[in-house]
């Protein structure tokens, strides 16, 4: 039995890094970021800041009482020529910056690719030097062989976002339930790059001609075990695993043959209990096979927090309006039978640099230029399109620019918009066809 309801009050009180320690998070970083700008050594070299790993990819998970959650993000470095000759300088740079700070002198270790910040609440935040050369190659520096290694980090989230828009927005939260089963459970061992990686590449998009079969979290966890289930049974030998944003690049080196056999065997018995569980026919019968598979924490009953759905989206409006909000529904006649996909671009003002907004964890600094376009769309021509920018926030709210109008298009499909206020924000883009709203679609920006 589906039972979703379950599975999103378990994500949301066992599984999801809590939001108050994902604040936390951006900012300490941001405080990195400031005082690696500010450091003498290195001033006017810091160009950017991006995520990457989990804490991009938005698969990051709760530990367990008494263990460390981490986050990794990239510091971008103007490339030196004569740094070049000696790439460890990258790394010495930000290692003395750091090392140097009153605040996090005692904090800072050094890393072999990056500069570690421990702190005191079961938390470090791993610091890494990047450079994007003038050829266009990307590069992050090991200390230790004192050289550089190509890197396309921002390429894997991309990667994993267009994946996980397949599937509705769930493959992300069954890759946090699977790290939870590896994590919490032991049900089995396996790196994060490369759970990622597998569970990802079984994601095809000729399933989506099949609604169903991404409809919802459990049934998503069903089909991608089952399928990640098939591939590994194919192959009773450890396979080659390419990373998707660098195909000459492999994860091989990442396990080990005896570790591929175990792994192959605790997936099939994984895959066919939750098979089972997903298959049972009453609420209780269900319930106590998801426990089995989960533990004790995966919730015997919906607790009063549980809010319909349907009742949570009819009172909506009048819970978070902004004062010159707009909604569609007020304009025209809503019946999404189509689809459209946005992308957004990221331009720094200064440089002609840009990268797609995904590619970053949706993440992106203050004073920064978006350009949201419509990536596809079935929508037969003629249509109107329409946008809706909607801020959130402390920031925004005491400059009283919430917003949420929606704009009309120009005929180009693009709306560009400019990074002002920390906070989670919205773009939303509407298709409009004979009066009739029949495609929507929203891109979230962090603005940290």
């Amino acid at each position: 039995m589906k039972l979703s309801d379950y599975f999103a009050e378990f994500l949301r009180d066992e599984v999801n890094l809590n939001q108050s320690r994902l604040d936390d998070l951006n900012e300490r970083v941001g405080t990195i970021t400031a005082v690696l700008k500010a450091a003498d050594n290195l001033e006017g070299r810091v160009l950017d800041t991006i995520p990457q790993g989990s804490w991009a990819q938005r698969t990051i998970i709760r530990p367990a009482f008494g263990n460390q959650f981490d986050a990794d993000f990239l510091v971008q470095i103007a490339e030196d020529a004569a740094w070049n000759a000696n790439p460890q300088l990258y790394n010495e740079a930000v290692w003395d910056a750091l090392r140097s700070h009153g605040t996090y002198s005692l904090m800072t270790t050094r890393k072999e690719r990056c500069v570690r910040v421990q702190y005191a609440n079961f938390c470090h935040v791993d610091v890494v030097p990047y450079v994007v050369q003038a050829s266009g190659a990307e590069v992050i520096v090991n200390r230790s062989s004192n050289q550089f290694e190509a890197t396309n980090p921002m390429g894997f989230t991309s990667w994993l976002h267009e994946k996980d828009d397949l599937t509705k927005g769930n493959l992300r939260k069954v890759i946090r339930l699977l790290k939870y089963l590896r994590d919490r459970r032991s049900a089995f061992a396996l790196k994060s790059v490369l759970l990622t990686t597998l569970v990802g590449n079984v994601v095809d998009s000729w399933r989506t001609f099949n609604p169903e079969y991404y409809a919802d979290v459990p049934t998503t966890l069903t089909h991608l075990l089952d399928d990640l289930d098939a591939w590994l049974q194919a192959r009773p030998t450890r396979p080659s695993v390419s990373d998707p944003s660098c195909p000459a690049t492999t994860f091989d080196h990442r396990w080990t043959d005896q570790q591929y056999a175990v792994l192959r065997e605790r997936m099939h018995v994984l895959a066919a209990q939750i098979r089972q569980a997903f298959s049972s026919g009453g609420v209780r019968s269900s319930v106590e096979r998801w426990r089995n598979i989960f533990g004790t924490t995966f919730p015997t009953e919906l607790s009063t927090h549980a809010v319909n759905k349907s009742v949570r989206n009819k009172t909506l409006k009048s819970v978070i309006r902004a004062p010159k909000e707009e909604f569609i529904e007020d304009r025209f006649r809503v019946d999404l039978t189509h689809i459209v996909e946005i992308d957004c671009d990221v331009v720094h003002f200064n440089r002609a640099e840009r990268r797609t907004l995904r590619s970053r964890g949706n993440r992106v600094p203050k004073a920064r230029k978006l350009l949201f376009r419509i990536r596809s769309t079935d929508v037969p021509p003629p249509f109107r399109v329409f946008w809706k920018p909607r801020n959130f926030g402390p920031e925004s709210e005491q400059a009283r620019d919430l917003r949420g109008e929606i704009i009309a298009d120009n005929g180009k499909n693009v709306r560009e918009e400019t990074t002002k206020y920390m906070g989670r924000h919205w773009m939303e883009c509407y298709i409009v066809k004979n009066g009739v709203c029949v495609a929507r679609t929203c891109h979230q920006v962090i603005v940290s």
